[in-house]
């Protein structure tokens, strides 16, 4: 059997070209997606916590002492336990530093490693720092190199200062640190010094971080037996929980991708399995004239699963190489595009590898045997008839309608629980399972609207438009063949371009509901100073500004912590849609409401130091503040001072504007609120909105390869189809049918067939689509205007156009056959 095996596929290695380039694209797309995947998942990880880069443990200190000022008793321990090979203190803070324009400006501290292994800062200017008394600046810093700076220890550190003989308060700016795609390259007060200096400025306040490189499995547990008390986790988790924090949950954004990764596994297994299936129908008489001179069924089905194993193992082979190409110039296209996020080296790992292979070899056996099975259940002479007259049988028949039924309304029901409870994991599986109940149903579904488009258009185009629509529907299991390759690419289309624009729509709410306000100047004790707010929105690119109070009120006889804002003037600030009070309301968490057993709309009596009133309640959503009118909170507990000030900048400005912006609002802050600090949400919304831009640029650059999955399933179904209808071609070049008519013949059957796949297509996209974006950010970000009409609507004619550039070849080479050599076939 295997000589016979190799010799089938010597004798069809030119038949077997189109299986395998359609095994080839499938697995290279899914091979690709999953690389891309992994690329943009450890690119978004190191951008944001590169600190963490051959770390193998890590261990947040509560605010670590020791004899020494760049040591602690957690240092010691952890440098002595077997297996580490370096250990080093991170010390973060926050201080005043007075530059060249004389101004006090609030900054932020880091420590540097003094071990190079575990210094993830890298120079991109100057020199390292050589002392006590020399510092670093990220890239986007306010100072310049050799600029001397003045800093200003903590409150909390000015003690220790005085106590000990702590690093001088006079620096130099020697070097200047590559930030550039981390979420500190907009930072323009960071500042890097030796770990002793900075622990002597930021004193007591200091965040503090152990990190430890080293080797061995168990390195972990022996560092968290050295360090009883201490939570130790390793490297990797920790920069997840970083990268977290940094840009939202990262595991969603790694959901989104797998999902695109499910749908490709299931495109490459139904363009192989239909491609694969049509070229063993119209082999079936070939394998019945087997049989006729004495090889068994048995035999028949285990030489088609050997020239499928054998066909399938080398264009997998030859997939998988592909798709880590694709991948790579996908990577290398971002690289000189200059993406908000810079993608590092190829993740190849040796899963992806494997689970391409074994992708593309066990679908397309798969896809083989059934084709076998059904040849080998027909009589051997029955089995020579054109393939044409042979029906589905009718329990293949009845089981596909049930298999498509289960899976069309099982799927809808885990859709529907998926995007109501916004669970993305929930709601791929059933997208996937819609997809595959349509394309079961589309044996069944697609005659039916191709007769009708058919009838509606043979009208206008005669006979030949005629003879065209009764072709497309005279043969269901033909029609469906063509259509579903077709409709399979385009789904995957439309499904990225609904999910892309609708995700790139809805995306800006999401980061406004996390970040409503672009930046919070925060006052000392004594608060901030009348019209502050005004001063705050002459600065060049902060639209609006408003100041609030925090206090304490009693609401129906609990204490509430509160904030009251100035209703006029935060409307305009803040970007969410926050319910805000408007005189004589109250807005209190729907938790807190309830708690209080005060119903939305109900009157509630609030008092304070001043005394006391009836406030309408206003229930919100979860997560949001409980809100007060600014008027009415002064009313019940005195003339409260605003202790903040809320900003809003422009909208559209660049990274660069944003810093300037930034600064000028430090330097009036520093003059009008002296001791304030400003807190600044925009490099965090800017990260998080990097990181959708460069996923859309991947997802956009897997959508070309989707295209031509499509193109190579219709070519391949539409040569197949040729080649079972050459008698049925020739007898109508008999009676009359001109070359030209054959042409016109097939092109505009397979414009009909195509042109219904695509609406169909579009249509099934449209709803996953939508409905796989609505379960990443919720029903409620979602709307129409998001959606991508016009290009959905190209995305039709692009399709028929398809069909029939997908039919010239195989047209043609119809249309050239003699009658006579095509009767005698």
């Amino acid at each position: 059997m295997m000589h016979l095996v190799l010799a089938q596929a010597r004798a069809h290695r030119g038949r077997y070209i189109a299986s395998a380039l359609a095994v080839i694209v499938s697995v290279a797309f899914a091979v690709g997606t999953l690389v891309l995947g992994d690329t943009v998942n450890t690119s978004i990880t190191k951008a944001t916590a590169a600190q963490y880069e051959g770390v193998a443990a890590a261990a947040v200190l509560d605010h670590a002492r020791g004899s020494e000022p760049d040591v602690a008793p957690e240092h010691t321990a952890a440098a002595a336990v077997p297996g580490v090979r370096a250990a080093v203190l991170d010390v973060t803070g926050y201080v005043r530093i007075v530059g060249a324009e004389g101004i006090p400006e609030s900054a932020r501290v880091t420590s540097l490693a003094p071990d190079d292994s575990l210094r993830w800062q890298r120079l991109a200017d100057g020199r390292w720092p050589g002392g006590p008394g020399e510092v670093v600046v990220g890239s986007g810093s306010r100072y310049a190199l050799g600029e001397a700076l003045t800093v200003i220890a903590s409150d909390a550190a000015a003690s220790d200062a005085a106590a000990s003989d702590a690093a001088p308060d006079l620096v130099t700016v020697v070097g200047t640190v590559d930030l550039d795609g981390t979420p500190q390259a907009m930072d323009s007060g960071l500042v890097f010094g030796e770990t002793a200096q900075v622990r002597s400025w930021a004193g007591a306040d200091a965040e503090v971080e152990l990190r430890v490189a080293g080797d061995g499995d168990g390195l972990v547990d022996a560092l968290a037996a050295a360090l009883p008390g201490v939570h130790v986790v390793s490297g990797a988790d920790r920069a997840t929980e970083v990268a977290g924090a940094n840009v939202g949950n990262i595991s969603v954004l790694r959901d989104v991708l797998l999902c695109f990764v499910a749908i490709a596994v299931v495109v490459a297994g139904l363009v192989i399995a239909n491609t694969f299936a049509v070229l063993l129908a119209a082999r079936t008489r070939e394998l019945a004239l087997m049989r006729c001179v004495g090889v068994s069924a048995k035999q028949v089905r285990r030489s088609v699963r050997g020239e499928a194993l054998v066909v399938g193992l080398v264009s997998a082979t030859l997939g998988v190489l592909a798709g880590c190409g694709l991948a790579a110039l996908v990577v290398a296209l971002a690289r000189a595009a200059d993406v908000p996020i810079p993608l590092t080296s190829i993740a190849i790992g040796p899963i992806t590898v494997v689970a391409g292979i074994v992708l593309g070899t066990v679908v397309t056996v798969v896809a083989a045997s059934g084709p076998a099975r059904r040849a080998t259940r027909i009589p051997a002479l029955a089995a020579l008839h054109p393939i044409e007259t042979q029906p589905e049988p009718v329990a293949d028949s009845r089981m596909r309608r049930v298999c498509a039924a289960l899976a069309l309304v099982s799927g809808a029901a885990l859709l529907v629980v998926g995007v109501a409870g916004a669970n993305v994991m929930i709601a791929c599986p059933g997208g996937v399972l819609v997809f595959v109940g349509v394309v079961l149903a589309s044996r069944r579904l697609v005659p039916v609207a191709v007769g009708a488009v058919g009838r509606a258009t043979g009208r206008f185009g005669g006979p030949v438009a005629a003879l065209a629509a009764g072709n497309a529907v005279r043969n269901p299991r033909r029609t469906a063949a063509t259509a579903t390759a077709l409709l399979i690419g385009i789904t995957l289309t439309s499904t990225i371009v609904v999910g892309t624009g609708t995700l790139k729509a809805g995306a800006p709410g999401i980061v406004d509901d996390n970040f409503p306000v672009d930046a919070i100047v925060e006052a000392p004790s004594d608060g901030v100073p009348s019209g502050a707010a005004e001063l705050f929105t002459g600065v060049e690119g902060v639209r609006a500004a408003t100041e609030t109070a925090a206090a304490k009120i009693t609401v129906a006889g609990t204490e509430v912590a509160v904030t009251g804002v100035d209703t006029t003037t935060a409307a305009t600030t803040v970007r969410a849609d926050v319910r805000l009070p408007e005189p004589g309301t109250i807005v209190l968490e729907q938790s807190l409401a309830d708690s209080l057993a005060a119903a939305d709309g109900s009157t509630v009596t609030v008092t304070g130091p001043s005394g006391a009133r009836e406030l309408s309640v206003t229930a919100t959503s979860a997560g949001e503040p409980s809100l007060i009118d600014l008027a009415d909170l002064r009313e019940v507990a005195g003339p409260v001072p605003a202790d903040s000030v809320w900003l809003r900048f422009d909208d559209g400005m660049t990274d660069d504007a944003l810093v300037a912006v930034t600064d000028e609002v430090t330097r009036v802050a520093a003059t009008v609120v002296p001791g304030g600090e400003v807190a600044g949400v925009v490099a965090m919304r800017r990260m998080i909105e990097k990181v959708l831009d460069t996923m859309l640029l991947i997802v956009g650059g897997l959508l070309s390869v989707a295209v031509v999955i499509a193109l190579i399933g219709v070519g391949n179904t539409m040569a197949l189809s040729v080649l079972e209808r050459r008698r049925e071609t020739a007898m109508l070049r008999a009676i009359g049918l001109s070359r030209s008519g054959v042409r016109s013949l097939l092109m505009r059957e397979a414009l009909l067939v195509a042109a219904v796949a695509s609406a169909l297509g579009v249509t099934l996209g449209l709803l996953l689509g939508t409905a796989g974006t609505a379960s990443v950010i919720g029903p409620g970000k979602i709307g129409f205007g998001g959606v991508p009409w016009l290009q959905l609507a190209g995305i039709v004619v692009a399709g028929g156009l398809a069909g029939v550039i997908a039919s010239l070849i195989p047209a043609l080479r119809a249309s050239r056959v003699p009658p006579v050599a095509a009767l005698g076939a």
